[in-house]
């Protein structure tokens, strides 16, 4: 699997009050039947929205209460039987895997991993918001099914508006980023819905505040 990454580091500072930041954003193209994976998303938004009405939150992402995002700790995209999603869970290991090995080195702690799909129709789009910023903040990422026109964009700390970093989303990618990166979609413009996985990867040891149903191992 070849990986592109792109480190973005702050200026080194002049002053002991100026802000700093390191982050990398990776992605890579996964070989995935794309057409299976979709059919099979949109299968299961059905099921999924039939069976959980209640104690609903959208993440922040503008999309409300009746979107599959919606009902993101109620199913695990890795659990579905399915060899596009059990390509999709070796793919994220893997990428994970030189990810770590490039910026930090060493062991690999124990990790988990929660792993929703978003189905967004004609208008829709995802507003600003990250995916936590506790101390147990690991990595997360998206893996685009079905996209056109669109992009994903991520927000710098400290920077100004339009500065943000713009990423394509192209089908069959999967891009890695640090969990509390904020970022947000562009609208999506056509009758063909815009599909995509989410997934937040959790060291074990931070994720008692999780269902562990919803959870596997990385």
């Amino acid at each position: 699997m070849k990986i592109n990454a792109v480190r973005y580091v702050s200026e080194p500072p002049v002053t002991p009050f100026a802000p700093t930041w390191d982050f990398t954003l990776a992605n890579a193209q996964i070989d995935i039947d794309l057409d299976k994976l979709k059919d099979l998303i949109l299968e299961k938004e059905v099921e999924i929205k039939e069976k959980f009405v209640s104690d609903l939150n959208d993440g922040q992402t503008g999309l409300g209460t009746d979107s599959l995002t919606a009902r993101f700790k109620y199913f695990n995209v890795l659990k579905w039987n399915s060899p596009e999603c059990k390509k999709l869970h070796e793919s994220i290991r893997e990428i994970h895997t030189k990810y770590y090995d490039t910026l930090v080195g060493g062991d690999i702690p124990p990790l988990k991993i929660r792993c929703w799909a978003n189905v967004l129709r004609k208008g829709e789009f995802i507003d600003k918001h990250s995916h936590a910023y506790h101390p147990h903040t690991y990595l997360s990422g998206h893996f685009c099914v079905s996209t056109t026109n669109t992009s994903t964009n991520y927000i710098p700390p400290y920077t100004d508006w339009g500065d943000d970093i713009i990423v394509k989303n192209n089908p069959g990618e999967l891009t890695l980023f640090p969990t509390w990166l904020p970022h947000y979609t562009t609208k999506t413009e056509v009758d063909e819905p815009r599909i995509t996985i989410a997934f937040d990867i959790v060291p074990s040891e931070g994720c008692l505040h999780l269902d562990e149903d919803n959870l596997v191992e990385l």
